[in-house]
């Protein structure tokens, strides 16, 4: 009886203000007001599209990640500024971003003039570690899987009342950095996002980098390798009180980008504006870049593009 009262006042008064993934996986209560709020409000732009290998040369740009590429408005706000046709391309068969476009070229597909390729910074440098450069599109049997998704329902939240689940960590900020009722200065993240690769592993990525770029080149098609930082690295120097190690992988990878700006590392983009005391870059409730996020992200990219002279006239 007392499991039964507990699940009808989960349903009835929990249930629906459960919002995002960080809700969602940690079974925790955000405002459903939050997300009304008008600056999230955006429409999405119509110049993208969704495509398959067989029409990208009708294409001047084409995206391909994770959930930021999915879940995220950053590809739409770049097609906007950059005013050109672009599209979104999902593989079911290939296991990672980086094999995806591996495999599309070395499968003799006729490619884009650019590829935004999108991956997220917990996983990346494993990625690139493991990256075969003679991958085919008949490579690996599922796409994108996390270590994140666990089942979300009332067994989780019955779960939770008793024990911590672990899967979502949570530090008070010293500053108001989300504008979520009563989670102002609440950053909620992945506990996972605190494992780092060691440094071995970042040395053979970033020489895996090199020759991705390379290869890109050679087939014709200028590359940009974004990272989608996760939230605690953006918003770890911002707590009151840390009781986690400090993230520094994006860090070993500021020269690199200084030296190649076809890699875009987010870190560096969205810290800055943190620290002007942007809000709301990530959603409270979720591991992804809110709108306002998205925008700046894509900002940047356009703003590279151009200085490159890739796809100019635009100005930032």
């Amino acid at each position: 009886m007392f499991i039964l009262s507990i699940a009808l006042f989960y349903y009835i008064f929990i249930y629906q203000d459960i919002t995002g993934d960080l809700g969602r996986i940690g079974q925790i209560v955000f405002s459903k007001e939050y997300r009304l709020q008008e600056k999230f409000q955006k429409d999405s732009p119509s110049t993208i599209n969704c495509c398959d290998e067989k029409n990208f040369k009708s294409f001047n740009v084409i995206f391909m990640g994770d959930s930021f590429t999915k879940l995220t408005l950053y590809p739409n706000y770049l097609s906007e500024m950059i005013k050109m046709p672009t599209a979104e391309f999902f593989s079911d068969n290939i296991e990672t971003p980086e094999e995806t476009f591996v495999a599309l070229c070395n499968a003799n597909i006729e490619m884009p003039k650019v590829v935004v390729l999108e991956s997220v910074e917990r996983d990346f440098v494993t990625r690139l570690c493991s990256l075969d450069f003679s991958s085919n599109i008949q490579a690996q049997a599922s796409v994108y899987k996390t270590g994140t998704e666990k089942q979300t329902d009332f067994c989780t939240f019955y779960k939770n009342m008793l024990f911590d689940n672990g899967a979502v960590s949570h530090l008070f900020l010293h500053d108001s950095l989300f504008t979520c009722p009563k989670k102002e200065k609440d950053l909620f993240f992945y506990y996972c996002d605190l494992i780092i690769p060691d440094e071995e592993q970042i040395n053979i990525a970033i020489s895996k980098l090199d020759l991705l770029f390379q290869f890109a080149r050679e087939n014709g098609v200028y590359l940009f390798y974004v990272v989608a930082a996760d939230k605690y690295d953006i918003y770890q120097d911002f707590a009151s009180e840390n009781i986690f190690s400090r993230k520094e992988l994006l860090d070993f990878f500021i020269e690199y980008e200084y030296k190649n700006p076809f890699f875009v590392n987010t870190k560096t983009i969205l810290v800055k504006k943190v620290m002007q005391g942007v809000k709301d870059l990530y959603y409270s409730d979720d591991t992804h870049w809110s709108p306002i996020g998205a925008k700046i992200v894509a900002e940047e990219i356009a703003w590279r593009m151009d200085s490159l002279g890739i796809i100019p006239n635009y100005c930032k």
